[in-house]
């Protein structure tokens, strides 16, 4: 068993990273380290890192996903950066271990280290977290996101925020330990809903590395996956809001009918993307998992009375069967 000493080694890089689109300078490179760092280890990165790393090799954004980190921007030399960045990964273990050591000396020293607790969205200037703290107060979501994924047999789903620029966890369920936690983002060029921002449509595929166009796509290779579906979400104005997302490392079997019952919980995710706000104004209380349930009971009994296909039948059953089991859990 091994035990975090909350100082990462390195390991190497991911070299050059990738393109931002046909013609673009901006890259991707990212270095891989031997264990996720601590809070209190990435604000010291991030105080050493700028304004050198702008100004010296064109970095725009530092990203933490997992146990990488991702520098991104125009940078004409990946290597010279990563020669930097071992240097300033050196300076951040030198500084936080002296931290510590003087948190061991000084206990009461309210900037000692440790994992800093996540600003609450409700209370944070940052616009993105406003997103977040709507899903988060979305009594139904989690279980939601629970039948999406028993539907799929995908152990990691999310609703995300989509911008021109971020991709943002609103909500997640993760029996992965993808380690990704509400508020915190992947970059936005190694996503595939970045992509599906632009275009508008679902993409799904059951096994990446025997895909004829995702076997080559540099993101399942990054993120370490097989099977993937994801689903635009839009608000009540037809805006473009994210996407809800699942995948697994194993291959699915999704069919037809499978993918239109994603669909279908995408849409009643969506449309209580704006609930919160709207039930404030008219002082009605949020929705509850109970009400979205029957909401989504509904869809399911119009699937039902349609002349439908045996499959989709069947997928109706069992979305069926899935949310009685939630509803008996809940009592």
């Amino acid at each position: 068993m091994s035990i975090s000493t909350g100082f990462p080694a390195l390991i190497g890089f991911d070299l050059p990273g990738l393109p931002d689109g046909a013609g673009a300078s901006r890259v991707i490179v990212t270095a891989l380290l031997d264990d996720t760092p601590p809070n209190d280890w990435m604000r010291i990165l991030h105080r050493l890192a700028w304004p050198s790393l702008r100004l010296d090799h064109g970095v725009e954004q530092i990203r933490l996903v997992g146990q990488g980190i991702h520098f991104v921007g125009a940078i004409k030399d990946p290597r010279a950066l990563s020669a930097s960045v071992r240097g300033l990964f050196n300076e951040v273990n030198a500084k936080a271990l002296d931290r510590r050591l003087s948190a061991m000396e000084n206990p009461l020293d309210e900037d000692g280290p440790g994992t800093a607790p996540l600003a609450d969205p409700a209370i944070s200037a940052d616009p993105r977290l406003d997103d977040v703290a709507a899903l988060l107060a979305m009594p139904a979501v989690p279980g939601m996101l629970e039948l999406a994924s028993a539907m799929t047999g995908m152990r990691f789903v999310a609703v995300a925020r989509v911008t021109a620029d971020r991709w943002t966890a609103c909500a997640v369920h993760d029996h992965l330990d993808f380690g990704l936690r509400p508020g915190e983002d992947l970059v936005l060029e190694t996503t595939i809903c970045d992509e599906i921002r632009e275009h508008r449509h679902l993409v799904q595929f059951d096994q990446a590395s025997t895909h004829p166009v995702f076997s080559s796509h540099p993101t399942p290779a990054l993120y370490g996956f097989e099977s993937y579906i994801s689903v635009p979400m839009f608000r009540r104005d037809g805006g473009f809001h994210g996407t809800l997302c699942a995948l697994d490392p194993n291959p699915s079997r999704l069919d037809a009918a499978t993918v239109k019952a994603f669909e279908i919980l995408a849409g009643v995710i969506g449309a209580q993307l704006e609930v919160p706000e709207a039930s404030a104004e008219a002082g009605q209380k949020v929705p509850s998992m109970s009400e979205a349930l029957s909401v989504l009971s509904g869809q399911v009994d119009a699937l039902d009375a349609a002349m439908l296909p045996e499959q989709f039948r069947t997928v109706t059953a069992r979305l069926r069967e899935l949310v009685d089991a939630r509803r008996a859990v809940l009592g």
